[in-house]
């Protein structure tokens, strides 16, 4: 991933950490799906792979919360 997608990323993760319940849980699930995504759209669509497969919602709830503030901040022209 670019530096630049990976900012984006934890960029986004930073201004809506005051939402999350459990940000450290968030925070360790971000690094793992990160590390294995070429780009940005491609860490949205197996991060939402991953939150789909959790049963907790309260940590589905934080899942999605990163989520829509990454979208949020993506640039207009990157279709997701």
């Amino acid at each position: 991933m670019r530096e630049d997608e990976a900012k984006l990323i934890w960029d986004s993760f930073s201004s809506a950490m005051p939402y999350f319940v459990y940000p450290q849980e968030l925070q360790a699930l971000v690094e793992k799906v990160s590390s294995g995504s070429p780009d940005v759209k491609t860490f949205i669509e197996k991060f939402k792979q991953v939150l789909s497969a959790e049963t907790d919602p309260t940590h589905k709830t934080d899942g999605q919360i990163l989520v829509n503030e990454l979208r949020r901040r993506l640039p207009r022209s990157v279709p997701i």
